[in-house]
């Protein structure tokens, strides 16, 4: 794992000073080592962290001939298999690296050819000096990030903003992605907050020549890749392949040259992660927890029974608001733009507990957009449910739903049954949308924008869920949030926490063949009835401790909703202040206090608005005031 930046001059040679701050400003993706290439109007910089190939994986690295160069950011896990294939043609390697297998690669294959051949996660800048082309590539999902600033005269691109971002001459806020924002809670690709600069796509590459012109292409398009392709429509046929492909994502995502362990949550994804290491194991797998002294939010002593039953060596941290006080403007601040998952938090703690002791872990993301994990896919189940249901008994629970306040007894409950009733009279996809609305609907976004300032994105998201046009409903919702929450949210989160640390995550469940079984499975063998993730459960579940398999998903949060009441109700005023809204004009202060009044008061829990909010305006005072 590491971090790349560049510069592209189209009139001028690269200032290498410039280049080294790029560079300094990745320190925390790559404390190992820095390289830098500049040559007329290139230059590159590389930051790494030291995980395989440990005494000949430095970059940048050449070609043979020294017509390419290249650096790089992730893993290939399946370069052995291509470097065999490579050898096989004549090719000689000096390391035992993948970066040299991805240059290699381009001489035989050509950039779509390495890229569709690549399992991994990665984003690349490959310089090919004969042609005078770069090429900027980003994984098949976007495990890996990858910013650029297209410019008139150069172009920049960096793993991360913050690298970019001072070369960048006016920085104007993109609407379109602050509505995003407030919408989702994040910002998903290829927009950024800034106008000015976007996020290359993940399955894509942009290939930008000496004159400035720049292409970008999809390489990797998942419904072009089922097509064609059966259906898996025996159960027993699907569970022995997704049994056996994930053994094998496991096993090819342990390959390391450093201590290595596991995030153990205590939720079957990444209890079924943890056990699967411990088969591949010759010794106790190292697993990391984060517990919380508020009950309904810890899963602690499932991760334990979970690590009793595997042999694991368990390190649990408990969470409390006093650990969070000193740290919540860097968390929030190091994502460079606003970022709304606030089980971030976390995210960042267990990072740094595993950071004490293993370089890189294995975690359990994915699983929910490809095997149905989250309750949202339950919404038309439960939906059907309630209309089924006499109008006055219908009548009598929204009168008591309005009428109970929340607390920390009430809170999942009364969530639950308000968004069942919101979408009641919603179509599939409406009532999908409202659910990937963690912040504010549209309706509520209206009133938030002061005028002019609100932007449709239900479009955008609409043409998504209905690109998949021979999936059900059910299957457009799985496709939708594999292309937006996964790479705008979970793997943003996950990227983002363990590079803060400096540790290296990796995702077994988001190995191609592993998302594409998925997605050629009805969907009957994921969701049966109200149980989901079902054919996990029916296939791993003989690993794990049986209590486990039954047990409610309570998810990586945190209890902001009680530290806006308490502990951070001060600072959440101050931050959101007149005189701070003021600044930018773009949301409606009264508005914004009822708000803050109904949550105080537990007539409602606004805790992911008033996150949202929060993060926004921290962002701006910092970086735009």
């Amino acid at each position: 794992m590491c971090g790349i930046a560049g510069i592209m001059e189209f009139n001028k040679e690269v200032d290498a000073s410039e280049l080294r701050l790029m560079g300094s400003r990745l320190s925390l993706r790559g404390p190992d080592a820095e390289g830098f290439f500049t040559e007329g109007g290139i230059g590159l910089c590389h930051r790494r962290l030291s995980i395989i190939d440990l005494d000949t994986g430095d970059q940048p690295m050449y070609s043979d001939d020294g017509r390419q160069v290249l650096v790089y950011n992730g893993e290939i896990y399946n370069f052995q298999e291509i470097r065999d294939e490579l050898i096989r043609k004549g090719c000689i390697f000096s390391t035992r690296s993948d970066t040299e297998v991805l240059l290699q690669g381009y001489k035989h294959y050509g950039i779509e050819g390495i890229l569709q051949k690549a399992e991994g996660m990665f984003a690349f800048a490959l310089y090919d000096k004969h042609s005078q082309t770069l090429y900027l590539a980003r994984d098949k999902f976007g495990e890996k990030p990858l910013y650029y600033y297209p410019g008139s005269d150069r172009l920049l691109f960096g793993s991360e903003l913050k690298s970019i971002i001072s070369g960048v001459p006016e920085k104007k806020i993109d609407i379109k992605a602050l509505n995003f924002f407030l919408t989702l809670s994040y910002i998903p690709a290829p927009y950024t907050i800034y106008q000015e600069v976007r996020k290359l796509e993940p399955g894509h590459y942009l290939k930008v020549r000496k004159d400035g012109s720049t292409e970008k292409s999809r390489y990797y398009d998942l419904l072009s890749h089922l097509s064609g392709k059966p259906l898996l429509n025996d159960f027993g046929d699907a569970s022995d392949t997704l049994e056996r492909l994930l053994h094998e994502s496991v096993s090819s995502r342990m390959v390391s040259d450093v201590p290595l362990g596991a995030f153990l949550s205590g939720g079957i994804d990444s209890s079924i992660i943890s056990a699967i290491m411990a088969r591949h194991s010759s010794e106790p797998v190292r697993c990391f927890t984060i517990g919380f002294t508020e009950k309904e939010y810890d899963e602690s002593d499932r991760a334990r029974m979970v690590a009793q039953h595997i042999g694991a060596l368990h390190t649990v941290h408990y969470l409390d608001y006093g650990d969070v006080t000193d740290d919540i403007e860097a968390i929030i601040d190091y994502f460079d733009e606003p970022f709304g998952d606030s089980s971030a938090l976390p995210g960042f703690y267990v990072a740094k507990l595993a950071a004490e002791h293993v370089k890189v872990v294995l975690t359990g993301d994915c699983a929910d957009e490809l095997f149905g994990g989250y309750e949202k896919y339950l919404a038309l189940y439960y939906t059907q449910k309630f209309q089924k249901m006499p109008p006055v008994l219908r009548s009598l629970i929204r009168t008591a739903v309005q009428m109970i306040p929340h607390n920390r007894w009430t809170n999942a409950l009364l969530r639950r049954v308000k968004k069942v009733m919101q979408n009641e009279s919603e179509d599939y996809f409406d009532m999908h949308y409202r659910y990937m609305s963690l912040a504010f609907r549209d309706e509520e976004r209206k009133e938030l924008m002061v005028a002019g300032h609100y932007s449709d994105v239900k479009e955008d998201i609409r043409k998504i869920y209905f690109s998949h046009p021979q999936g059900g409903e059910l299957e457009k919702g799985f496709y939708t949030d594999l292309n937006v929450v996964l790479e705008g949210d979970m793997l943003v989160k996950m990227d983002r926490m363990c590079m803060r640390n400096s540790l290296e995550a990796r995702v077994p469940f988001l190995d191609s063949k592993i998302v594409e079984t998925a997605f050629r499975m009805p969907t009957e063998f994921k969701i049966k009835g109200r149980n989901k993730k079902y054919i996990l459960k029916k296939t791993f579940g003989k690993l794990l401790p049986e209590k486990t398999l039954g047990l409610r998903k309570k998810g990586f949060g945190v209890p902001v909703d009680y530290w806006f009441k308490g502990p951070l109700y001060e600072d959440l005023i101050n931050t959101l202040s007149e005189e701070n809204l003021a600044r930018h004009q773009l949301l409606n202060i009264q508005y914004i206090n009822e708000l803050v009044r109904q949550h105080k008061s537990g007539k409602a829990n606004h805790k992911e608005k008033l996150w949202c909010l929060y993060v926004f305006q921290k962002w701006y005072n910092k970086h735009i005031a």
